[in-house]
């Protein structure tokens, strides 16, 4: 299953390729009709390799991660699934191994850690100390099949606050959607894979360039 991140730092970097997913099978409680079986309930997870990046300038900084938010629909571990554009419906069987909020900050603060664009990344719920936060919340994180064909869609919005001062350095917007090769629910778990590697990959770099200007215009201040 997906494992949260621990303590106040995490990296899983080069751990596992591509989508890892994982299926368990839990037998649902209740008393079956004749012979028939309970529906098995089955948990996906998202995990994929992150390389360090070569060559890249440490900020002698600590960012922190706070634990992303996500609009009401998606606090939830069902699978979120569209079939028409005003109409959301959830899998009965199938769930994502922790709450998406919770996969995307995991996943956040490992594609952090691989830019090495900073002294260190921690998570801002332990209480440890940081030079800038990065918040976030989810805007989409479902199967979208209103076009008849499945796509993973995601969209988060995330802010970089410098801690000392409060000034918000970055704030954007940022959606990314891909087709599923395969049928769901496996299909749309890889794609969700590739998409929130993108995506995440995407917020990372902003990031990251946003901190190292303002630490550079920083410490040319008298």
């Amino acid at each position: 299953m997906l494992k949260p991140a621990g303590g106040i730092r995490r990296s899983r970097i080069g751990t596992y390729w591509a989508a890892a997913l994982l299926a368990v099978a839990v037998p649902l409680g209740g008393c079956g009709v004749g012979t028939e079986k309970a529906p098995e309930t089955r948990y996906f997870v998202i995990d994929y390799a992150l390389k360090p990046e070569k060559g890249a300038r440490t900020t002698p900084v600590t960012v922190g991660v706070d634990n992303f938010r996500s609009d009401s629909i998606y606090r939830t571990e069902k699978l979120v699934f569209r079939r028409v554009p005003y109409q959301v419906d959830f899998y009965p069987y199938q769930r994502w191994g922790a709450r998406p909020d919770e996969i995307v900050t995991d996943r956040m603060i490992d594609h952090l850690l691989a830019t090495g664009s900073f002294r260190e990344v921690v998570r801002s719920a332990s209480g440890a100390p940081s030079d800038y936060l990065v918040r976030g919340r989810i805007k989409r994180f479902e199967e979208d099949n209103v076009s008849n064909s499945f796509f993973a869609d995601a969209q988060i919005e995330i802010t970089l606050i410098h801690r000392r001062s409060g000034k918000v350095l970055l704030q954007r917007r940022i959606s990314r959607r891909t087709r599923a090769r395969t049928q769901p629910p496996h299909g749309f778990v890889n794609a969700m894979a590739e998409n929130l590697k993108g995506l995440l990959g995407e917020a990372s770099a902003q990031i990251a360039e946003a901190v190292s200007k303002h630490h550079g215009r920083m410490a040319k201040r008298p």
